[in-house]
């Protein structure tokens, strides 16, 4: 009995180590000496250990680390008469199956590249879209990820539009007793739309960069950015919008920073300091970003118009 329970235990250890991977991976028989005949899938039932449960190779006299080509004898298929209405399947499925042959070549294992395909090479991207659990598009998926983004600031930014960064409304709602005024200003509730966007000191640090005629004046929110980013003015100058994406997120990204720094280290730094440092982390990113052809303009350039309210 010991010794049942310990096959069974390993049986079912076997069974879950191999369904991780059961849905991707598939085995094109060859010679049939690499393929496992009970557990991997080189058949349309699937691994036969899950087809016929942990007594099916011992009724298929099949040892449990046997190869497929131990299955055959002299070119054809070996197995004893059906005993189940799963071992007559299996014996209705291989008549269909040419035996393995070393004519054939090797056996080659193929990984899932989508709903009924596969391939030798193995692709992240399609592995990633069969696993995934897709939605529709959110309005301000652009405006947190695009090619210019610097990815610290993309994730702050996400968080923001997410209403998940740990302001202290946000605390105060899970019963922590702080103090629920703004760090950065002394007045009003901190939250995410009060700290980015009408906090005054938040609203002194947008002034520096809200001087042309596509950002006149600082945004009431991130999805209000998101919004407006595709009305005429923006999509009529595709090139102004990378520029005005970075600019929302690095500020949104220092002063979430500034808000951390003054909580923990008790030391600040005026709006037009930040501002500055908003401006200096913008042109260290555009300046890594070489123009798409010697005849375009580069983002820097465009980020400097920007700044001078140039058309």
């Amino acid at each position: 009995m010991e010794n049942a329970s310990r096959f069974s235990s390993t049986v079912r250890n076997m069974i879950s180590i191999k369904s991780t991977v059961e849905y991707f991976l598939r085995c094109s028989i060859g010679d049939g000496r690499s393929a496992s005949f009970c557990f991997d899938w080189w058949i349309d039932m699937g691994p036969l250990i899950s087809a016929m449960g942990p007594t099916g190779p011992r009724d298929l006299r099949i040892p449990l680390n046997s190869t497929v080509s131990e299955a055959t004898r002299d070119g054809t298929w070996q197995l004893p008469s059906a005993r189940s209405d799963e071992a007559e399947t299996l014996q209705i499925v291989l008549s269909t199956i040419p035996p393995p042959s070393p004519s054939r070549g090797k056996d080659c294992y193929l990984w899932r590249s989508g709903d009924s395909s596969y391939d030798k090479q193995f692709s992240t991207k399609r592995t990633w879209e069969l696993i995934r659990q897709t939605a529709e598009p959110v309005s301000w998926a652009g405006l947190v990820w695009f090619k210019e983004e610097i990815p610290r600031c993309s994730f702050i930014t996400w968080l923001s539009v997410l209403q998940r960064l740990p302001t202290r409304d946000r605390l105060a709602s899970w019963g922590m007793n702080i103090p629920a005024h703004c760090v950065l200003c002394s007045s009003g509730l901190e939250s995410h739309d009060h700290l980015f966007f009408q906090c005054t000191y938040a609203s002194s640090v947008w002034s520096r960069f809200c001087v042309g005629r596509y950002l006149s004046a600082p945004p009431v929110s991130t999805l209000a950015c998101a919004n407006a980013m595709r009305c005429h003015q923006f999509t009529s100058r595709p090139r102004t919008i990378p520029v005005l994406k970075l600019i929302l997120q690095v500020v949104i990204y220092c002063l979430w920073r500034e808000r951390n720094t003054r909580i923990f280290t008790t030391t600040s730094i005026p709006a037009p300091v930040l501002a500055s440092r908003v401006d200096r982390m913008i042109r260290d990113r555009l300046l890594s970003i070489p123009p798409r052809s010697p005849s375009h303009v580069s983002l820097l350039k465009l980020y400097s118009a920007f700044l001078c309210n140039e058309p």
